[in-house]
């Protein structure tokens, strides 16, 4: 691999900070909606939200949906995007409790009745948050994408022996979807970032030592969507 010239590190080392920055703004608003309900709802999200890092969903996000040029509006709205993903996400988990409980006992009825209402409080967060994009388009990505999700984790638990459903999947992909349309990415570009997405999903399911995301020869990103998919990288092997 050639030896990355002096300007070109300090590019990378920006576009890790900027994508370090955005991430911390996405787990504000997450911790921020975690805070607002009480106990034992804060509780039971908190552990949940805990298991959901690292924030890979809203990572992918935050990197596609970076603009050409790139504009403080867009990157404050992929930043709400990226949270309604991760709460989406968080929301599906906590509804998953349900699916591993009995309600027999009184005290797992007592759980399941906590489990659907802390779940109803993170959808309508997650749906708050995409409104925030104030993107039609994005909202009914959302849409999609949630009843999609719902749809294989059902198939999943009514047919146990299935191929496991890997969620996450669907979350990069809309999500990739969404973010794009936020940044008016043109057409011509987004088969190559829907094709690092795909990349960056196999990575996620069959994590292998060494392997890498390489951008085309011939990209059509411009020099800091390119930074941004690179400080990704970094960021996806390090956590």
């Amino acid at each position: 691999m050639p030896e990355q010239t002096p300007n070109l590190q300090v590019n990378n080392v920006v576009a890790e900070h900027a994508l370090a920055a955005e991430l911390a703004e996405v787990e504000r608003l997450l911790l921020e909606a975690v805070e607002e309900l009480i106990p034992p709802f804060r509780q039971m999200v908190a552990a949940r939200l805990r298991s959901s890092y690292p924030l890979r969903r809203a990572a992918v996000v935050l990197t596609a949906g970076v603009a050409a040029p790139d504009q403080a509006v867009v990157r404050d709205r992929r930043i709400y995007l990226a949270a309604a993903l991760e709460m989406l996400h968080l929301a599906l988990s906590v509804h998953i409790i349900m699916t591993d409980t009995e309600a027999h006992d009184p005290a797992n009825r007592s759980l399941l009745g906590s489990a659907i209402l802390a779940g109803d409080y993170c959808f309508s967060r997650s749906a708050s948050l995409a409104v925030r994009t104030g993107n039609a388009t994005v909202v009914e990505i959302f849409s999609d994408a949630l009843k999609r999700v719902s749809e294989g984790h059902l198939r999943h638990l009514f047919v146990p022996t299935a191929t496991a459903y890997h969620e996450d999947s669907e979350l990069f992909t809309a999500g990739a979807q969404a973010a794009m349309e936020l940044a008016a990415t043109p057409v011509r570009v987004r088969s190559e970032i829907m094709e690092l997405v795909g990349r960056l999903d196999q990575l996620a399911s069959t994590p292998m030592i060494g392997a890498t995301l390489p951008l085309r020869t011939d990209s059509l990103l411009d020099s800091y969507q390119q930074e941004r998919w690179q400080a990704l990288q970094q960021w996806w092997h390090s956590d």
